[in-house]
């Protein structure tokens, strides 16, 4: 076990550099001087010398190589840098959206497996029946149902019929845990509802495909009762796909709610990165990409991990 969780851990690394280098050229191969893109872009043109001082503010007047190499070791000390639009060190704007971003994921994430897990296996349990009717007609709602729309639908639903908003400034949990979780919960509900769709269709396909294996009727005929062979034989073997959908859907949460954070007057992530784009903050655009995409990785190599827990055979190959 241990060899394989090393030779993943380390695979981790040649994938990081190569996100690096991908960002990097990108943004570089952006047809037009940078800075001057960005200086000029809004106010129609800058003067020579304004732009000469700010690439050499933020060090592009030097070789390519100096400054990838500068740049990524500042990402391993978790630097990245100043922020073009604002001026303020990248770690500071990003700390406080990233902790946002990463509770609403977390609490969506756990919304969707209390919802998705027990709906997907007692779907596939009273497979035709009117329970996997209903079960059915619950998550295809839910995947044509935008997190933002249900968002709206929320707020208004508080408003006529509680007569109540929740709270329209974010206050971190270490502040005020109540007034935090009145805030959020909503979000998380929306987000987590759209979630688990996909989830719950996913467990009932792996979970009717894994009741149908010989093994789960061996276990019946040896006269195990069914919570037992549900437990021990095919809830196991069907969370590996499951697994996979929560794991990148929970990665794409911490960057990918632009819309919704909106709704919900949220500054998380998703927001940042549309500011960054909308004021040519390459920076700050650098920064963010590394980070959705660490994340990412990071994720990727927990699914192993568990991966290996749940089947030990996965080690071996």
């Amino acid at each position: 076990m241990s060899k394989y969780l090393l030779k993943r851990f380390l695979l981790m690394f040649p994938t990081l550099l190569g996100v690096a280098v991908v960002i990097f050229v990108l943004i570089r191969v952006i047809p037009g001087d940078v800075v001057e893109l960005r200086m000029s872009g809004d106010r129609g043109s800058a003067s020579q010398q304004a732009i000469d001082e700010e690439r050499v503010r933020f060090g592009l007047d030097q070789p390519v190589w100096k400054q990838f190499a500068t740049w990524v070791w500042g990402v391993v000390r978790l630097d990245f840098g100043t922020s073009m639009w604002t001026g303020a060190p990248i770690g500071e704007e990003i700390k406080l959206r990233f902790a946002l971003s990463m509770q609403v994921a977390i609490m969506a994430t756990i919304v969707a497996v209390l919802l998705a897990i027990p709906l997907g296996v007692v779907a596939a349990l009273k497979q035709d029946t009117w329970v996997d009717y209903a079960v059915r007609i619950f998550s295809i709602a839910g995947l044509a149902t935008p997190s933002f729309w249900l968002g709206i639908v929320f707020i208004l639903l508080l408003l006529i019929v509680f007569k109540w908003l929740p709270p329209m400034v974010y206050t971190p949990f270490w502040v005020n845990p109540w007034q935090n979780l009145l805030q959020l919960v909503w979000p998380a509900l929306a987000v987590g509802y759209r979630y688990s769709a996909v989830a719950t269709r996913m467990t009932r396909s792996a979970m009717l495909e894994v009741l149908r294996e010989d093994y789960i009727r061996t276990a019946r005929a040896k006269g195990l009762v069914q919570k037992l062979v549900l437990s021990r034989h095919a809830l196991k073997n069907a969370m590996l796909p499951v697994m996979t959908v929560i794991g990148l859907e929970f990665a794409f949460l911490l960057g990918g709610l632009v819309v919704t954070e909106q709704v919900f007057n949220l500054n998380g992530l998703g927001l940042l990165f549309v500011q960054a784009v909308a004021h040519r903050d390459y920076t700050l655009i650098q920064a963010l990409v590394m980070i959705v995409s660490g994340f990412f990785i990071l994720v990727n190599f927990v699914m192993d991990v568990m991966y290996a827990w749940l089947d030990p055979r996965i080690r071996y190959r």
